[in-house]
């Protein structure tokens, strides 16, 4: 028989008990924070899958990247990311380390390291669309083991019809395989599985001992929803703060998601610092870039008051410089901004807030700012009212040919 004491708290008090118990709260708090890169790396094991944020240079966790680099035992890594790097920057340098076996990637076009190993057959590389690895990403983070989307149907995504890996003499050896397509209200969808990381590299602007996350400006992209989905993550902050310093409803990435917290060492970069021009009006000095500009101003004219927009990289961004007098429209990047604003002016450049083409940007008054898999969350579930993008050859009947290595 289990007795049952109860005494009063004035009791414990006398004797101490309740000393006690305070004295081994603080001996145990939690404490996620570690000295370095290396000792947040040490139990990591191969043949695993790492998730890595940012976009372009925005949110990149080149701490954590680096001191992977430098552990050639580690390797057989299949790594989610939007983009591979550029070559000895970021990701470039695991791929050119060879300890990178598998990329499941959106866009690859600036890394021509990356390029020849997949031509070659050092790599496989399953390409998705931006946004759905986005959503592959948040769902995994929550428990969701698949889902359905529009994107992608009837491509050679959905089909099967994409190599993964080739031959050392550039011929296919393996091709993906064909998704699951259901109809939906008339529509249809290609069911996409998520993805489950063993370890996520998140960079934040700041984090706690608790491992508490707050992002800056749009420094978020795909590093939240990264950042969830891991079993283990391990985040680099460019300020490391007490506990509380983050306010409860700034905290993007609660501690719970979290398991080791380093202090970022790497710089910042930029990866086009692009400065407002005054007037806005290029100067057409040769026959191209007349047929640029004569592009940009009809373009623009497909832009019309009190529209969400979204702007792909090239000529379409540049077209709100030649909206009609009176035309106000709002600019959403796939990175994570409602509210997008013009370039900045030498000295007010900032480098988490780049739009789609990696160039640097201001926020317009009333701008919001939020993760890639909302951004694309507003553009699939069909709230932005005008989508813009280039294309290498476009044909009269609206067919886009953007160019793919065969």
């Amino acid at each position: 028989m289990k007795l049952l004491w109860m005494t009063r708290v004035s009791d414990l008090r006398h004797i101490g008990i309740l000393r006690s118990f305070s004295t081994a709260a603080r001996r145990q708090a939690i404490n996620k924070i570690v000295a370095s890169a290396q000792e947040a790396i040490k139990d990591m094991k191969s043949s695993t899958t790492l998730l890595v944020g940012g976009f372009g240079f925005s949110g990149v966790p080149d701490t954590l990247i680096n001191a992977l680099r430098d552990r050639k035992d580690l390797k057989d890594f299949t790594v989610v990311s939007n983009n591979a790097g550029m070559p000895g920057v970021g990701l470039g340098q695991l791929l050119e380390s060879k300890q990178i076996s598998k990329m499941i990637a959106s866009y690859v076009g600036e890394n021509k390291t990356f390029e020849r190993m997949y031509i070659s057959g050092e790599l496989c590389l399953e390409l998705t669309p931006q946004g759905t690895m986005a959503e592959k990403c948040a769902a995994g983070a929550a428990g969701v083991p698949a889902f359905y989307t529009p994107a992608a149907y009837g491509t050679i995504v959905q089909t099967g019809d994409l190599p993964l890996k080739h031959n050392s003499d550039g011929s296919v050896a393996v091709m993906s395989k064909p998704k699951e397509t259901r109809i939906f209200n008339n529509k249809e969808y290609v069911m996409e599985e998520s993805i489950m990381g063993d370890y996520a590299f998140v960079r934040v602007h700041k984090a706690d001992r608790l491992g508490n996350c707050q992002f800056r400006k749009a420094q978020n992209n795909f590093n939240e929803a990264m950042g969830k989905n891991a079993a283990f993550t391990i985040v680099e902050a460019d300020q490391i703060v007490e506990v509380g310093e983050i306010a409860p409803e700034d905290i993007h990435i609660p501690g719970i998601y979290v398991k080791k917290v380093i202090q970022a060492r790497e710089k910042k970069g930029i990866e086009k610092l692009t400065f407002d021009k005054e007037g806005n009006e290029e100067s057409p000095v040769s026959e191209s870039h007349k047929r640029r500009l004569r592009i940009i101003k009809r373009a623009a004219k497909e832009l019309k008051d009190g529209m969400y927009v979204n702007l792909g990289i090239g000529i379409p961004l540049a077209t709100p410089a030649y909206l009609e007098p009176g035309v106000e429209v709002i600019l959403q990047s796939e990175n994570g901004i409602l509210g997008m604003g013009r370039h900045p002016k030498p000295g007010e450049e900032d480098p988490d807030l780049i739009n789609p083409g990696k160039e640097t940007v201001t926020l317009n008054r009333g701008a919001s700012l939020f993760g890639s898999h909302e951004s694309f969350g507003m553009i699939r579930s069909g709230r932005i009212n005008l989508t813009m993008l280039g294309g290498l050859q476009v044909s009269k009947y609206g067919g886009i040919f953007s160019g793919f290595m065969d």
